[in-house]
């Protein structure tokens, strides 16, 4: 019952009416959050559990960083999935490394044909209560324990582990941004060093108001994946956009929650994406990385635990050996 519903309300906010009418779509997104939220008013995370999905392409060394930062810093971490590409052989012996290098570790590789319908067939196989994304560009900065995170739940509170008070610099903008109203929910007990806002009172077009989002925000596996099929894409920068166009009406809905610092950032050192010309630092292009991963080298991740958001996304690699 509760699906079909989702799916006639979902239908609603698409159609051209409501996209054309700010003030309906706000009130069909509200109108959503009050089922979603009628719906699992009694839902207690007795056993929560968690699974992540990294995209990621031509960038092996990188990734490999990501996912070494991601077993230093998280105390029980979830189990992760790397759905990947390559554009030539080189590159796709550099995952063949990686797949070695975390073979006793909970993560999978995944070699993409289809983007959507290898996302979509993923997202069926994850059995868990919460589930998050992250890009090959990121590297956690900071410890934190994952079952303290996803302990909330999504319906209402979403988990941004991007996000901290060290981010007052929008880079995608090239502008500064000004921190939200920090609140404390009610009936919601939170952790030492955790702060909740509202995603709708954030500043405009600033990170702090962006809540669809595939660099490690938390949402509720079964809501997302719903999402996810009712919306077209070809690659992870068109799906997070497709995802803030057709849905963050939805999301803003909702409260954000993070720690007082980021514990994760995305190192802007180059780009491979087709679909948008994201602005980046230009410091190590992918096709040097992968010679430096050739020759027996890694990033030195280890330079970068403990700076600021601002001071890690523009940063170099340093490199060692492996």
């Amino acid at each position: 019952m509760i699906k079909q519903k989702v799916k006639k309300v979902l239908r609603a906010i698409g159609k051209p009416a409501f996209k054309n009418e700010l003030q309906a779509l706000q009130t069909a997104s509200a109108a959503y959050q009050r089922m979603i939220e009628q719906y699992e008013k009694d839902l207690v995370f007795q056993h929560p559990s968690c699974e992540g999905i990294v995209f990621s392409k031509d960038r092996a060394m990188q990734l490999h960083a990501l996912l070494l930062s991601y077993f230093a810093c998280v105390k029980n971490p979830a189990k992760l999935s790397v759905l990947y590409t390559t554009t030539s052989k080189m590159h796709a012996s550099a995952y063949e490394d990686l797949k070695k290098i975390f073979a006793d570790k909970p993560v999978t590789f995944s070699a993409e044909k289809s983007f959507k319908k290898d996302l979509e067939e993923l997202l069926e196989k994850i059995n868990t209560t919460t589930l998050f994304f992250m890009t090959d560009d990121g590297m956690f900065i900071d410890t934190f324990d994952m079952q303290e995170v996803i302990a909330f739940n999504p319906a209402h509170i979403l988990p941004s582990l991007i996000k901290g008070k060290d981010l007052t610099y929008c880079y995608i903008r090239d502008q500064q941004q000004a921190l939200p109203e920090f609140i404390k929910p009610s009936g919601v007990a939170l952790s030492p060093f955790m702060i909740c806002w509202e995603w709708s009172k954030a500043q405009p077009r600033s990170d702090w108001a962006y809540p669809m989002s595939v660099d490690i925000t938390f949402y509720n596996k079964k809501e997302i994946q719903t999402l996810i099929k009712n919306i077209s894409y070809k690659a992870p920068n068109s799906l997070e956009a497709a995802l803030h166009n057709n849905y963050a009406s939805i999301f803003l809905q909702r409260k954000g929650l993070c720690y007082e610092k980021a514990k994760y950032v995305n190192i802007v050192a180059n780009v491979v994406n087709t679909e948008h010309k994201n602005r980046h630092a230009g410091l190590h292009s992918v096709e040097s990385l992968l010679e430096k991963w050739q020759a027996g080298y890694r990033i030195q991740y280890e330079l970068f635990l403990g700076k600021s958001c601002s001071e890690a996304e523009t940063a170099p690699f340093t490199f060692i050996a492996r």
